[in-house]
């Protein structure tokens, strides 16, 4: 499944960076704190499933305002429907089991990128965080669910702005956000 993960990252990037889609209902929002400040998205760049037969399944918010973006995922196997799990997914950096022995499988990966000049910069590396998905509705194709994470600072890819070494999202919600299901 990392490898799934992994590879989907660079795929919906792609498809980021394609995408103008805007999230027109009315009811649906997302919002967090970053690093203690209150932080709304001012464009819902993709909310999208992705399967892949015999493979799994992907599920991927991306989001920005005029500074920074932010890509949360999470994967399960592949559903008979085009929803995901109601479940926490969680990402460790090194978590082993009890026993010492085995490692605990990361399902979400969380990713924050700076837009500078017309140009992305990710300089963190995710530590540990969760996604909740509470609802969703393969009928209507909307979702629900919470998020947390945070990220350490891996090294400085552009001198523009000062980053800070700590990325934290806290009190993360996204409401009835619309969602399209790829498949391949």
């Amino acid at each position: 499944m990392k490898k799934i993960l992994g590879g989907l990252l660079l795929l919906s990037i792609l498809f980021t960076g394609c995408s103008s889609d805007e999230n027109d209902d009315d009811n649906s929002s997302i919002s967090a704190t970053i690093n203690g400040v209150e932080w709304k998205p001012t464009k819902i760049n993709s909310v999208t499933l992705i399967k892949i037969s015999g493979s799994g399944q992907r599920f991927d918010i991306n989001m920005q305002d005029g500074s920074q973006m932010l890509m949360l995922a999470c994967e399960s196997e592949v559903t008979s429907n085009d929803a995901m799990p109601l479940k926490e997914y969680n990402f460790y950096e090194d978590l082993e089991d009890t026993d010492g022995n085995e490692w605990i499988p990361s399902d979400a990966l969380f990713v924050n990128t700076y837009l500078i000049d017309g140009n992305t910069y990710t300089e963190h590396m995710p530590v540990v965080g969760k996604m909740t998905i509470t609802a969703m509705d393969p009928e209507k194709k909307t979702v629900s669910g919470t998020f947390s994470f945070k990220s350490e600072k891996g090294g400085a890819l552009q001198t523009k702005i000062v980053t800070p070494d700590i990325f934290e999202v806290k009190n993360g919600v996204f409401n009835n956000l619309s969602y399209t299901v790829l498949s391949q």
